[in-house]
């Protein structure tokens, strides 16, 4: 709902900056004024609907009342006025006399000002104590206590913590401490009442689970929201706690998501995004190829063995990134700051170029451009005994990019995998077209920032 409301006030804000900017420039605003520009801008205005959307502009969980949150929407809106000079100059000149200098100039000064009071505004509004849900969590562990740590540090999730209720006695951080603690269970009921709680969330810890549902049955005349620890983690984190997870969970979300519609058009998308974009890195594979050669000796193109969808052994094709005969020794993660890595590698890792190649993976079926990323089988050996659950990642075909890559950046060890993994089974339960859609768009931003440095 937050999402959609920044949606459509935006959009209003875009169309009322317009009838300012007309109203300043032509002292009137007449119908037929306003239909000239109507078209052409209303072009415009969702190619930057567009791009604030894909740098995660509309993202709640990434919405900060800082420097670097709004210098990140001064950015946006400095590629939105590039975009508007190519299109009103190189696509719609060749169509249309109308070459809105001063227009367009004046529409970004208005549209900026009030764009940037209605997100200060709006972050205000979100975050506000007395606008938030107050939330109680019953049951101390790990998982509630990041769920707490989360909420605390982030108003703008619009949830404020109010009280935690510790049944079984459980050391407490004392970073937590400026949150209401109880350990009376039995007094549920009147602790909900006497700090007006409206959302309620429950650990999965089996200790006291019968106790806490028999006092959350007592006060369902409260008309309170009841969630499980998992649910509204995932609601507010975009990941699904692995730890707190049984096998019931599996039964229960991802048994019935193999539509076989989804399946048809996903692989229809795959082979139209993976055509596309092969297409367009085509003229400059020879010049990568050149760089490979000349940077280090070994071949251009460099295949690895991957495990894939139910487990089905694979090989990725990669551009070599890496010396010639770098793994000599076996199978090993690769580190930060890694010797291995040519000259030219490191650049094509930075900015994803090294898996061009991959297209050709997608189009012959192992792989999908939306997915969890594939691994290679030592790792998956080593990550199936210390991880749970970390086999049913290939319950999906993996991708060329996924939900993890855009939301966490490159891991090498066993703790990164296990946070990736909780990334993989959010993309898992609730994949769908339109999020596949917006993970690709998601990715070429990503690309695009990490090529120039940003």
């Amino acid at each position: 709902m937050k999402k959609f409301v920044l949606f459509l006030v935006d959009v209003a804000l875009l169309y009322i900056s317009l009838a300012i900017t007309l109203w300043l420039r032509y002292k009137n605003l007449d119908s037929e004024l306003w239909q000239e520009h109507l078209g052409p801008f209303s072009l415009v205005f969702a190619i930057w609907i567009i791009v604030f959307f894909i740098n995660g502009l509309y993202e709640i969980r990434k919405a900060e009342n800082d420097f670097k949150f709004y210098g990140r929407l001064i950015q946006n809106l400095a590629i939105n006025a590039l975009l508007a000079v190519l299109f009103f100059y190189l696509i719609l000149g060749r169509f249309s006399y109308l070459k809105p200098q001063t227009v367009l100039l004046v529409l970004l000064i208005i549209f900026t000002i009030l764009f940037l009071l209605w997100r200060k505004l709006f972050y205000k509004i979100i975050s506000s104590s007395k606008l938030g849900a107050n939330l109680a969590i019953i049951g101390v562990t790990p998982e509630s206590l990041l769920l707490a740590e989360e909420t605390i540090t982030k108003p703008q999730l619009g949830f404020k913590l109010k009280l935690i209720i510790n049944p079984d006695h459980s050391p407490v951080p004392e970073k937590f401490q400026v949150v209401d603690l109880s350990k009376d269970i039995a007094d549920l009921k009147n602790q909900l009442l006497k700090y007006k709680i409206n959302t309620v969330v429950a650990t999965n810890d089996a200790r006291y689970g019968p106790e806490v549902a028999k006092y959350l049955f007592e006060s369902m005349d409260l008309k309170i929201q009841y969630y499980n620890l998992t649910d509204f983690y995932e609601k507010i984190t975009g990941k699904i706690p692995v730890t707190s997870l049984e096998r019931n969970w599996f039964l229960e979300n991802l048994t019935h998501r193999n539509n076989q519609w989804f399946v048809v058009v996903k692989r229809i998308i795959d082979i139209l995004f993976a055509g596309l974009f092969g297409l367009i890195s085509l003229p400059f594979v020879p010049f990568i190829a050149l760089l490979i050669r000349f940077d280090s000796k070994g071949p251009i193109i460099y295949k690895q063995v991957r495990v894939g969808l139910h487990g089905k052994i694979f090989k990725v094709y990669k551009f070599r990134s890496m010396v010639q005969n770098a793994e000599k020794d076996g199978a090993q993660w690769a580190a930060k700051n890694d010797v291995r890595i040519t000259k030219i590698g490191k650049f094509m890792r930075k900015s994803r170029i090294d898996e061009i190649p991959q297209f050709w993976n997608i189009v012959k079926g192992d792989m999908s451009f939306v997915g969890p990323r594939p691994e290679r089988p030592e790792f998956v050996s080593q990550l199936k005994e210390k991880i749970s659950f970390y086999n049913e990642r290939h319950l999906v075909k993996p991708g060329l990019s996924g939900w993890a890559q855009i939301n966490f950046p490159y891991g090498s060890s066993v703790e990164d995998a296990l946070e990736k993994l909780q990334y993989d089974l959010f993309y898992i339960k609730n994949r769908s077209i339109a999020l596949d859609i917006s993970i690709i768009l998601k990715t070429i931003n990503t690309v695009f920032n990490i090529t120039l440095g940003r």
